[in-house]
């Protein structure tokens, strides 16, 4: 009757409403950052030391890592059969050991980890973190950047990738990125500038997850 009708359709809304958070989810971001790199901290240091740090850190395994703790926190991960990444080795590694080859692993050069170079600083010896930091404000800063693509190029073409990605989490409802720490805070500023907004905000730790969604 009709009655039984309205009754058992108020119970399929009901069900519908309060099954998951997820079920009326718009699209998701995923930005998470490799796994930690096997390499020594040299300490104190000069320009030589700092320079030959840089270019071992781009070269070094990652350590192995729980894929599932990592997974755990991707919501429907196992729908995705795309994830962008970096084409750097670590970043590379930390993808095939979450997914092995479950996605196909679509490689971009703008991921590539904002690649600013170490400030020549001759007769000095400072810690490897300040070597870091202050080439880094050299490069951000200043505008200094040699032979290397400007923090403001890059910038542009962050922005400009992320039309595909935006595209792409529209489309299939999720899109996962595996990059480095400064390039998901440049996506974060991009994406939240267009509207998107945190869901799961992890910082820019080692395997750090975050999710936007909109």
């Amino acid at each position: 009757n009709s009655k039984m009708r309205i009754k058992l359709l108020l119970s399929g809304i009901f069900i519908l409403f309060f099954l998951s958070d997820d079920l009326f989810a718009g699209s998701k971001i995923y930005l998470i950052r490799h796994a930690s790199v096997q390499i020594e901290n040299p300490g104190w240091c000069n320009v030589e030391g700092a320079l030959s740090y840089k270019e071992e850190y781009n070269t070094s395994q990652i350590y192995a890592f729980d894929a599932e703790v990592v997974l755990n926190r991707i919501s429907y991960h196992e729908t995705c059969d795309t994830v962008f990444c970096s084409p750097q080795l670590r970043a590379v590694q930390t993808a095939n050991q979450l997914f092995n080859d479950d996605v196909i692993l679509k490689i971009d050069e703008n991921l590539r980890e904002l690649d600013y170079p170490i400030i020549l600083l001759p007769l000095v010896k400072l810690p490897i973190r300040a070597w870091l930091v202050i080439s880094r404000f050299s490069w951000t800063v200043l505008n200094r950047h040699n032979e290397k693509p400007s923090y403001n190029q890059r910038k542009t073409n962050l922005k400009e990738f992320s039309k595909e990605l935006v595209a792409h989490a529209e489309e299939n409802g999720i899109s996962i990125v595996i990059a480095h720490g400064m390039v998901n805070l440049e996506l974060i500023r991009i994406l939240k500038k267009q509207g998107w907004k945190f869901e799961q905000k992890e910082g820019l730790s080692n395997l750090a997850v975050n999710c936007l969604v909109k």
